[in-house]
């Protein structure tokens, strides 16, 4: 639980960067570095809890 509370804050700071005054496109671009690795942490923390890795099921 702990990487998923790490991983909110981060987006916490993601959205507070947004209100910072600075060209959009840095904004996207800030945003298109960060995400993944958010994405990749709250990921871990959902499999650490316990959860049913679903992202690498087939169909």
């Amino acid at each position: 639980m702990d990487e998923i509370a790490e991983q909110i804050d981060r987006l916490d700071d993601l959205i507070a960067d947004l209100h910072t005054p600075l060209p959009l496109r840095l904004h996207v671009r800030s945003l298109k570095e960060s995400l993944p690795a958010v994405i990749e942490g709250l990921k871990a923390g959902y499999l650490a809890a316990g959860g049913e890795n679903y992202w690498d099921l087939r169909a």
